[in-house]
């Protein structure tokens, strides 16, 4: 979503240069950390397990570097049945994160006055494409094809509401070229005039969870999409977790897990280091495959790391009433 609406001094912008490069580089002399080492990382790699048994396995995307650590994709099946797809943070992940409001990726000169404002005239923060880990081998039935991972240093529009200190974490249901479709532009949220009729066409009732709007035109954002939201606006500025599904051109193509940085830090000393809550769900989903119905904020202590993960799958035939797992 947009890029909080203030004005950044010649100097911030001159920074984050270096700032961007300590987030996106993975190419670097120093080669990002081995796997953790805890309880998760002790399960079988998904690729020596058969399809048939009923062992617990895991498997991690490669890395990325995030501030002074890294952030990969992880999965866990048990079986041919999906258990969890997340995001994984290295503890000092969360130092030395980038403090600029952009990382100056995705911009339109919306003024048209020849320069760009990092705070009015770009969007998505500081973004990361991070690919899935390897499917295994037997054909899993996940319909998420890659993520796309946002730190957001000054949160970002509505003010009120969204505009702290944040991560967005975009499981897409779409390929990456569908994303980078979707041109920045001078309407709405920085998206392409001409593309948002498309991303303000509404999603038909039977694909749409209860609580959100078909459409939200105001919301439509460049390299994005629209976001709908279910949030009471009485809620005021996110303190927590909340769940956010993206859309364009009639369909959901993404599901957001948005929540604070503090919030994600409190599990490293919270009892139960571990927050979940329920997807809302549709009457019925498009395109058969396992979907989640419940999203977790975790740290793992064994591990040394956070998550962000979609649990809970349920089989969907499409278009009909999904059916639980069986777990």
């Amino acid at each position: 979503m947009n890029s909080s609406r203030i004005r950044t001094t010649a100097s911030a912008a001159l920074a984050s240069g270096a700032l961007l490069a300590a987030l996106l580089s993975t190419t670097g002399r120093t080669p990002p950390p081995a796997p953790p080492s805890g309880s998760a990382a002790r399960l079988p790699d998904c690729g020596t397990v058969t399809s048939t048994g009923h062992a617990i396995c895991s498997r991690y995307g490669p890395a990325a570097r995030l501030g002074g650590g890294t952030v990969r994709t992880y999965s866990e099946f048990q079986g041919r049945t999906p258990r969890t797809l997340g995001i994984s943070l290295t503890a000092s992940a969360l130092t030395g994160l980038p403090t600029a409001v952009t990382d100056g990726r995705h911009c339109f000169d919306a003024d048209a006055d020849g320069r760009i404002d990092p705070g009015h005239e770009c969007v998505g923060g500081h973004g990361l494409e991070l690919a899935l880990p390897a499917a295994p081998a037997v054909p899993s039935g996940l319909p998420f094809r890659w993520v796309l991972f946002n730190w957001n240093p000054h949160g970002h529009n509505p003010h009120g509401r969204y505009d702290v200190a944040h991560f967005d974490v975009h499981f897409y249901l779409v390929p990456q070229e569908v994303r980078a479709g979707i041109k920045a532009g001078g309407c709405a949220l920085l998206i392409a005039c001409d593309q948002l009729a498309a991303a303000a066409r509404p999603v038909p009732a039977a694909y749409l969870p209860a609580g959100y709007p078909a459409s939200s035109p105001q919301t439509a954002e460049g390299a994005m999409g629209a976001h709908l939201d279910s949030r009471p606006p009485s809620t005021g500025t996110l303190s927590g977790q909340t769940f956010i599904y993206g859309a364009y051109a009639g369909d959901l193509i993404f599901m957001e897990p948005m929540l604070t940085r503090d919030f994600l830090q409190r599990h490293r000393t919270a009892p139960a280091h571990r927050t979940c809550e329920d997807v809302p769900q549709p009457a019925a989903w498009r395109t058969p495959g396992w979907y989640p119905t419940r999203y977790c904020t975790a740290y793992r202590p064994q591990e040394g790391d956070y998550t962000v993960s979609l649990t809970d799958f349920v089989h969907s035939a499409g278009a009909h009433r999904p059916v639980t797992s069986g777990r």
